[in-house]
């Protein structure tokens, strides 16, 4: 009584004068065993009336019915004791009783046993619930606008991220810290104030400062907006888009809009006809298309708000019909017989979750339902959380029968269920079909080779002992001209020794001999796929230097030999020296491989030179 005292005095006074606080609670927890004074029980039942608290008892089982003389072993709900039985409540836990009984009857409050109290508190986090109402004026035609406030009713959760996770200390100040670097050798800082965001037009690139943004920005007005009235049939379960929906009622403190809302409420149910939205949350969103339908219950009626898709969200795919065709004896053989769906239809009536479970009173009620099921995910992972802090050193706990026990589908429906089963199993004879193999060269030479006796068997070495494939393929001992890329891979990838520089010498041959021996740009193409994987191997072989000097000598190679259309090939792809970005084992800088690309080959002077006047056609042949 004391308790109940202090607290309600405690609750009165804090929440006197001050808004937000639509409900309050008192809770009491007590075995009924202290003694009490019954002078203050009417100042506490007025109190708790005035004040329009909620009381809530949670103790032993309180008896309701007004049976006192009724034995505790009969009382209905677990036992506290380890023997089955219920402990005999002391005369002073009765009068106790007797004392709530009549403070629970005259504030119509509450009372839970521990028993039912307990598994609440085994769910790690509560749902969350948000009653900040969304206010804007539904407006039909521009002269009837109606007040109206969106809750949202369902929405998907997602768990809080842990990327950044900080320890809660006073002391110690924790802030993220971002710069901005050029790409170069010396990697220069920039301010934030001096970068400006591009995008690529083409070649070009476009700058987009904060204030073109905000130019081009589409600007909308804060609104709930109809566009139309449509038969509901028209709004297809599959539109449906959102991670939530809304109940859209009219604005409590305005009368008008109740009525006016409820006249709307009505007309579209009886009409089954559903409200096109246009809905903008702030100025600072994109509009969105939704609908309203009608939703109408015995203590409420509301409008339920659900995105829709745009024209251009949706997509529509064209799938074949299937082939089924009355006179062909194939498309019978797997039409299902009426007992077979007779079968189906009664498993699915059996696993109907909506008249599953019996309440308290006997009554067939839905099972699993969605506002009285906590998300086995979360559930599991703060399960984790909690014994990763108690226990930093233990591996993870097994899953918790609470959580293990929502994952099952309820006792009743899969006792039901087991009958269904068996005669399924027994319509729809499960056979194990054998795949016949392919006819192939490679299955054929085996099947031969099994068939021959034994002594008839030629014995073949042990390395092309796999088939018509391992004894077709030889092993490579050098990059070939058919296919050097392959050849060279194979080399570098050998377990028995390193072949690195002796293939990567081979493939530099290989791509001289290719430009050499190509009849104006045949051969390019091949060249350079040679070169680009010398110089990625090298790379993650982390030998760049061998590729450096090839390139050095291959550019006056190229020259020497009038192949400078393959050397601008080789600069347009990027594939020049190997610089000490690309690998940590390279000398060669940034800046040394733009002057190597850079540097230009002079022409041959005869090239340039005009004739001088008065040669005959022999000195012209001679100089050419």
């Amino acid at each position: 009584v004391d308790a109940l005292v202090v607290a309600l005095d405690h609750l009165v006074n804090a929440t006197q004068g001050k808004k937000g606080f639509a409900m309050k609670r008192l809770i009491l927890l007590s075995d009924l065993g202290g003694e009490f004074g019954d002078d203050q029980i009417e100042g506490i039942i007025s109190g708790i009336k005035n004040s329009g608290t909620e009381l809530n008892v949670i103790g032993p089982d309180i008896n309701l019915d007004g049976d006192e003389d009724d034995d505790d072993s009969q009382r209905p709900g677990p036992s506290g004791a380890a023997n089955g039985h219920q402990k005999a409540r002391t005369p002073q836990q009765k009068a106790g009783e007797g004392m709530l009984k009549r403070i629970l009857e005259e504030v119509e409050g509450e009372c839970y046993s521990f028993s039912e109290a307990l598994p609440a508190l085994s769910h790690f986090q509560m749902r969350q619930v948000r009653p900040t109402p969304w206010k804007v004026q539904l407006e039909i035609t521009s002269n009837i606008r109606i007040p109206v406030c969106s809750y949202i009713k369902i929405k998907d959760f997602k768990v809080k991220s842990f990327k950044k996770v900080y320890a809660k200390d006073e002391d110690a100040e924790i802030d993220n810290l971002r710069t901005y670097h050029k790409n170069d050798e010396e990697e220069t800082e920039v301010d934030k104030e001096d970068i400006v965001e591009g995008h690529r037009y083409g070649t070009t690139l476009v700058p987009m400062s904060e204030d073109d943004k905000l130019n081009m920005k589409y600007k909308a007005e804060k609104c709930l907006k109809a566009l139309g009235f449509t038969d509901a049939q028209n709004i297809k379960r599959h539109h449906f888009m959102g991670d939530n929906t809304h109940y859209v009622v009219a604005d409590k403190d305005d009368e008008t809009a109740v009525v006016a809302l409820s006249a709307l409420i009505n007309a579209l149910y009886e009409t089954n006809m559903a409200v096109v939205v246009r809905k903008v949350y702030s100025a600072a969103t994109a509009p969105k298309l939704g609908c309203l339908l009608p939703h109408i219950k015995s203590s409420y009626e509301c409008l339920i708000y659900v995105e829709l898709p745009f024209r251009e969200d949706i997509r529509q795919y064209t799938f074949g019909s299937l082939p089924l065709k009355q006179d062909t004896e194939a498309n019978k053989k797997y039409r299902p017989t009426d007992a077979q769906l007779d079968a189906i239809n009664d498993l699915i009536n059996e696993t109907d979750l909506s008249q599953a479970v019996e309440d308290e009173d006997g009554e067939k009620t839905e099972a699993l339902k969605p506002k009285l099921i906590f998300n086995p995910y979360f559930q599991r992972l703060y399960q984790c959380l909690q014994h990763r802090a108690l226990e930093p050193h233990e591996p993870l706990p097994e899953l918790s029968p609470m959580i293990a026990n929502s994952l099952n589908p309820p006792q009743e429906v899969s006792a039901k269920c087991e009958a269904q089963c068996e005669k399924l199993k027994n319509l729809f004879k499960l056979e194990k079909v054998k795949k016949e193999d392919r006819k192939t060269g490679e299955n054929m030479f085996k099947q031969k080779e099994e068939d021959e006796p034994s002594a008839k068997k030629i014995k073949m070495d042990d390395d092309l002992g796999g088939g018509l494939a391992d004894i077709t393929k030889a092993e490579v001992t050098e990059v070939g001209t058919v296919t050097p890329v392959d050849d060279f891979i194979s080399l570098i990838n050998q377990k028995d020794a390193d072949k690195f520089e002796e293939a990567s010498g081979q493939m530099q041959n290989r791509v001289e001999q290719l430009v050499t021996d190509s009849f104006g740009p045949q051969f390019y193409g091949k060249a350079l796929d040679c070169l680009k994987a010398l110089r990625q191997q090298s790379i993650k072989k982390s030998e760049p230097t061998l590729y450096n000097n090839f390139m050095k000598k291959f550019k006056d190679f190229l020259i020497e030999k009038g192949r400078r259309d393959f050397w601008e090939m080789i600069v347009d792809d990027k594939q020049a020296l190997i610089t000490k970005t690309e690998s940590e084992d390279s000398s060669v800088s940034l800046g040394e491989a733009k002057d190597f690309i850079a540097e230009k080959v002079e022409a041959v002077k005869a090239e340039s030179q005009p004739p001088a006047a008065g040669d005959d056609a022999e000195d012209l042949l001679d100089q050419i």
